[in-house]
Order: C-alpha cells, then sequence, then structure tokens
C-alpha cells in the first residue's frame, strides 16, 4: 500500500516540476516546452527507471522547442463582394463634360459606365463660302477597371456605344461669289444662290483603351477620389457628304447662257465628288479619337 502512494506521489510531483519548467522558461522569452505525458512518467516510475529524461529524448525537446518559438504571420485580407458598393464620378476632358457610375466586381476589378457631352459651333469662309459648323460630341461608355498593383494605376478595355459624335456644317455662297471645286471656280447665280450641307460621321459603336490613376471606389476608408484617365477608342473611317443646291455659272461663258442648277450640272457633280474623296482621304487620321479627362468621385 505505501509503495502505491509513493508511486502517485511520484507521478503528481513529476507534472507539478515539469509544469513549472514551462512556465519559467515561458516567461524568459525562451519558449514553450511540450510537457510530458502523464503516461510516459508513470511508466517510467513502475519501471523503475530513472525520473528524469534520457539522452534520447534531448533531441525531440530541443526540436520542439525551437519549433514552438517561431511564430508565423497571418494575412489578413479584404473580400469585396460584387455589387456591395456604388461610386460615381463627374468629369471634363477632350469629349466635354461627363460623369460615370461603377461597382465593384472583385477585389482587383470594378465594372464602370457613364457618358460624355460636348458642343461647340463656330462660323468661317471655305473656298469662297460662308461656313458655319457644329461639333457635337455625345456618346455612351463601359469599361473593366482592372487594378493589378492593387493601388490606384488601372488598365481599362472599353466599349464606346449610342456614339452620336457629328461634325454639321452649313454653306451660303453670296450670289456673284465664286466657289473652286477640285480646282475649277465656279461662280453663285445671282438669281438663285448656291447653298451647301455638310456632315462628318462616326460608327456608332467603338472599341477602345484607356489607362488611368483613381480608384473612384477606393478600398480604403476614403470616400473622395481624383481619376485621371487618358486612352483612345478606335471609330474606324469618318464620312463627309456635301451636298450643294440652287445655280452656278461658267465665269467662261455669259450669265444668261452659262449658268444652270448644279444638280443637273455634270461637270459640277464631277467636281464635288472629287473634292468629297480627297477630304475623306485625309480624315483617314480621325480614325483614332483620343481620352483625356480627370475628375473628382465620390464612394457611396
Amino acid at each position: 500500500m505505501k509503495s502505491s502512494f509513493y508511486s502517485l506521489g511520484a507521478v503528481v510531483l513529476a507534472v507539478l516540476l515539469s509544469s513549472n519548467s514551462s512556465m519559467a522558461q515561458d516567461q524568459s522569452g525562451i519558449g514553450a516546452v511540450r510537457p510530458i505525458a502523464l503516461s510516459t512518467v508513470a511508466s517510467a516510475e513502475v519501471d523503475g527507471s530513472s525520473s528524469s529524461l534520457d539522452s534520447a529524448s534531448a533531441p525531440d525537446l530541443a526540436s520542439t522547442t525551437s519549433a514552438a518559438s517561431v511564430t508565423t504571420p497571418v494575412v489578413l485580407t479584404t473580400r469585396v463582394r460584387p455589387f456591395s458598393k456604388m461610386g460615381i464620378d463627374l468629369h471634363a476632358g477632350l469629349t466635354g463634360a461627363g460623369y460615370d457610375v461603377a461597382t465593384p466586381l472583385a477585389r482587383r476589378f470594378n465594372l464602370r459606365t457613364g457618358a460624355d457631352f460636348f458642343s461647340y459651333s463656330t462660323s468661317f469662309q471655305e473656298e469662297g463660302a460662308d461656313v458655319v459648323a457644329d461639333l457635337r460630341f455625345r456618346s455612351g461608355h463601359a469599361s473593366l477597371d482592372w487594378f493589378p498593383f492593387d493601388g490606384r494605376f488601372r488598365l481599362s478595355p472599353l466599349l464606346i456605344f449610342s456614339n452620336d459624335t457629328r461634325i454639321l456644317a452649313t454653306a451660303l455662297v453670296p450670289s456673284g461669289s465664286t466657289v473652286t471645286l477640285n480646282g475649277q471656280d465656279y461662280i453663285s447665280s445671282y438669281t438663285d444662290p448656291l447653298h451647301g450641307s455638310g456632315s462628318i460621321d462616326f460608327r456608332k459603336v467603338a472599341p477602345g483603351f484607356s489607362l488611368g490613376f483613381g480608384n473612384i471606389i477606393p478600398r480604403s476608408k476614403s470616400n473622395f477620389s481624383i481619376p485621371v484617365e487618358a486612352g483612345f477608342y478606335y471609330v474606324g473611317q469618318p464620312r463627309l457628304k456635301v451636298d450643294f443646291t440652287g445655280s452656278a455659272c461658267d465665269p467662261t461663258q455669259p450669265a444668261a447662257i452659262g449658268c444652270q442648277a448644279v444638280a443637273q450640272d455634270p461637270g459640277f457633280q464631277r467636281d464635288l465628288a472629287a473634292f468629297i474623296a480627297r477630304n475623306n482621304n485625309n480624315l483617314s487620321y480621325a480614325s483614332f479619337l483620343p481620352i483625356l479627362s480627370v475628375g473628382i468621385g465620390y464612394k457611396f
């Protein structure tokens, strides 16, 4: 009976000594030591082995101590739920004033859509005609904004739709004034002066690409942003259309016999067609229209 009490006392004493050793090492900053299993101590006591650990278990204890002293950093990532927020911006640029509305799709992607508006009118003289021209930019756009570095820099493939960008012009050739088409001079009739109209049209749908700085939906606590965007979109070959009404006179012939309506004048129509073809060729550079804007955004 006494030997049983002695054995139980030895087990309790070994456990207490092991716990105190672990607490002392934790406080000194060395690291946590793996507690000795109760079954191991009991087995050692019953077998009559020494209460100290044998040399074979020392390497295992050292490796456990070293592994326990190394801490693994925990990286926290913020998940972004699709369509969980909304941002809006107002901007101004080469295509006029406009707005954008954006929503997140993922941590590095936004879906953005908006529209731009711009109008400008001017008058000038060209080839003897008084010309009034109206320039109009009206279009919608949609883009996928990719932030490759988790910052403000973005790359954006985009699509222009409902493109109502047009240049409209009207022309009046005063009576007795000379207009030149394809190198040929025509005099506007005194009784039926020449009137002209023209337009330059672009594609209704056009692909594009832009890059920029500023996220309308900041991933930080800030609600405000200053988006800057630069790029282009491809509208193809613009087409010039010109039409004239009225009567034109041949300057080498008397007015009584040398004037006729331009709609029935084959020479005038031939020179007008050559004028249109030459200017359409000059418009080939306008196949790409620029994008450049700066604005201010707010996240809701």
